[in-house]
């Protein structure tokens, strides 16, 4: 399974992302033999959670945007339109309402083309510097399982990690502008988490600050566009719903949870056992990440650590958000030349949304253990020992 140099990496990464997509492949074809009338089983709609975007988008439009944070009332609202739906809620904080009032000016079917055309644009350059020069066109990052996962569930997984990329491609050479797509990532916060952490391990002042500035900038701006109560119901309402959903119990978003708590819970019911776990794994993940910036790790691969650290550490995060992960599953598989065992583990982490998916549906939720392996696999290349890296393939222009 070694990848050296030449060609040898090509047949086990063809064979995982071909095992990876096809999986994701399945869940289309599923839905479309069970769609009816509109909607996927009588469940949800094309598109999946996009329908919070453009449901929050058409309240917001005409001036009902209080619903965003009154259940029922957003439920039935929905259902209005759409028909019965499994429960639905919208769950992104107020910087996210301009782009949901723009959609939501188009009829779902379209709006849902451009919102995947658009942020699936950005992503692709935002990820294209970093992409390994022998690995096949660039063009296929938006065709990793994640990637194809994130179309499936019609979420923000390419704006989000293009940001994120943006944002440490930029971190040397153009601190303000950095911190200018660091502060953007208030749209999924969480996600951001260890982005401070990791820029005061650097000393990185200026983008701290730009980023700082840039959150107090949108704080203000949506705070005098639509008042403080939207954030008071995003803060305190609508977070605890998503809280709530860290116990997924048999529920199917649970199967892609990346989270140790979720896991633990589905294995053991054992509250006590998943929180420890997670602040062990957390607290590991913080550590190695934090010790990976104070020495010369490039930048850009210091990046693409954090990324997956992120979902080591939160207890609360998804499949669908893994697409700069996938980035990163590719980067340190070009990276590798002479490491069997890291060079399966990067493969695992390239197939992790899928395989954590199926595995958790029999009963065995192991998506958190195939992003640490991907994570140990990152770890070896920023702390080389017997290993030769390859220096070019997480170089970002």
């Amino acid at each position: 399974m070694a990848i050296e140099g030449g060609e040898r990496w090509r047949r086990p990464i063809v064979f995982f992302w071909i095992i990876g997509s096809a999986f994701v492949a399945l869940l289309f074809l599923r839905d479309i033999m069970v769609w009816e009338d509109g909607t996927i089983a009588g469940q949800v709609v094309w598109g999946r959670d996009f329908v919070n975007v453009w449901t929050g988008g058409k309240l917001l439009n005409v001036g009902d945007g209080r619903l965003l944070f009154d259940l029922p009332a957003y439920q039935k609202f929905q259902m209005s339109m759409f028909g019965p739906l499994n429960p639905h809620n919208y769950s992104y904080p107020p910087i996210s309402y301009p782009i949901a009032q723009v959609l939501a000016l188009f009829p779902y079917p379209l709006a849902l083309a451009i919102w995947f055309a658009a942020t699936g644009a950005f992503f692709y350059h935002a990820a294209k510097p970093w992409w390994p020069s022998r690995i096949y066109p660039a063009w296929l990052v938006l065709l990793t399982p994640a990637a194809l996962l994130n179309i499936w569930a019609g979420h923000y997984g390419f704006l989000i990690s293009g940001l994120f990329l943006m944002g440490w491609q930029r971190a040397d050479d153009r601190p303000i502008q950095a911190g200018v797509f660091f502060g953007l990532m208030l749209i999924k916060p969480h996600l951001a988490i260890l982005v401070p952490v990791v820029l005061l391990a650097r000393k990185k002042w200026p983008v701290i600050a730009s980023s700082a500035a840039t959150i107090a900038v949108l704080m203000i701006a949506t705070t005098l566009a639509y008042g403080w109560a939207a954030w008071e119901g995003y803060l305190f309402r609508t977070s605890a719903v998503q809280a709530g959903m860290i116990d997924a119990g048999k529920a199917f978003f649970g199967l892609m949870s990346t989270s140790f708590v979720t896991a633990a819970l589905r294995l053991t019911d054992s509250w006590t056992v998943a929180i420890i776990g997670q602040i062990l794994l957390a607290s590991i993940a913080i550590g190695v990440v934090i010790l990976a910036a104070r020495r010369d790790t490039p930048t850009p691969q210091l990046g693409l650590l954090t990324a997956t650290a992120t979902f080591l550490v939160l207890p609360y995060a998804f499949a669908y958000d893994l697409t700069a992960v996938a980035l990163a599953a590719v980067v340190a598989i070009a990276g590798i030349r002479s490491d069997e065992r890291s060079s399966r583990w990067a493969l695992y982490g390239l197939i992790a949304p899928s395989a954590g998916i199926l595995t958790a549906a029999l009963g065995i939720p192991i998506l958190p253990a195939l992003l640490g392996l991907l994570f140990l696999a990152q770890a070896r290349l920023a702390f080389p020992t017997h290993m030769a890296p390859v220096q070019e393939t997480a170089h970002a222009k």
